[in-house]
């Protein structure tokens, strides 16, 4: 009898995250299936591909995913290594052992699932995710580029107006050029401070790890007292946002929008209240502050 690598998901995990993940023969892996709370993470859970779980792997990478179903049942989840995805409601938790047997031995009846007609991106919910941010230099270059494109009509703009002396547009257009000139410093600054910032977080565990990338600082969760994000978050580029991570001890730490999206980073505190602060200044104020900050 083979030995199989399996792993454990909890209800407060992200798509891709895992825990517990080890070799096991068929006896520890009933065991850990037996063992797993089954009824306490049912509690405010959905019914989804992630979710309260145990995921086993074969040699010839296909997955077995054992999670939640409604009325005390479980979802028997079975991805094959061409990523064709089948589903089976097992109604005892002896059902699902039964299977789990069946799969150990390569004899699992796949008559006994439904195949799923969609299945385009399931891989993800049974494969170890990526939860290494850093900031993504093509992409935030650009962004840079394109803010130049727009800044260049504008000031060529500008130009033909004052040679025109037409100076009731004056105004307008050398605010615009301002704006647009700070906007473009600030992302330039801001994208040389987090060239070589990294931060390691999932929304499962207490612990993550933040800061340059070959001097990474660990943080407990725990230990935080506030989280702030400021800047427009829903209808600015994510360069300008900044996530402030306040401890009980009074330390703090910024990460930046280029590295995480602030949404995204917000998710990965399930059950801590995150404060947004908006406003144009205080936006300003935080930038420069995190410029500023050697």
């Amino acid at each position: 009898m083979p030995e199989l690598i399996s792993k454990v998901q909890h209800k407060t995990y992200e798509k891709g995250e895992f825990s517990d993940e080890k070799q096991r023969s068929l006896d520890d892996t009933i065991s850990l299936i037996k063992d797993f709370l089954w009824d306490t993470e049912r509690t405010l859970t959905d019914i989804q591909l992630t979710g309260p779980s145990v995921t086993i792997k074969d040699e010839d990478l296909n997955y077995l995913k054992i999670g939640l179903f409604f009325n005390g049942k479980f979802c028997l989840y079975y991805l094959d290594n061409e990523s064709h995805l089948y589903e089976y409601h097992a109604p005892t938790i002896e059902d699902v052992c039964s299977i789990v047997t069946d799969f150990f031995n390569e004899g699992l009846d796949l008559q006994k699932f439904e195949k799923k007609t969609f299945s385009l991106g399931s891989r993800k919910h049974f494969e170890n995710g990526y939860f290494e941010y850093t900031l993504n230099k093509t992409w935030n270059s650009l962004y840079i580029l394109f803010a130049f494109a727009i800044l260049i009509p504008i000031m060529i703009v500008t130009v033909v107006i004052a040679l025109a002396s037409m100076y009731w547009l004056m105004p307008l257009y050398l605010i615009l050029d301002l704006l647009y000139i700070q906007g473009i410093y600030f992302m330039v600054m801001v994208s040389l401070r987090s060239r070589n910032l990294s931060l390691n977080i999932t929304s499962g565990q207490d612990y993550f790890q933040f800061g340059n990338e070959d001097d990474r600082q660990q943080y407990d969760k725990k230990d935080i007292s506030e989280i702030n994000i400021s800047g427009q978050t829903s209808r600015s580029l994510k360069t300008f946002n900044l996530m402030d991570v306040v401890f009980k001890d009074g330390t703090t730490i910024t990460i930046p929008g280029v590295i995480i999206e602030p949404f995204l980073f917000a998710s990965k505190f399930p059950g801590y209240k995150i404060t947004y602060i908006n406003g144009y200044i205080k936006g300003l104020k935080a930038l420069w502050k995190f410029i500023k900050n050697k």
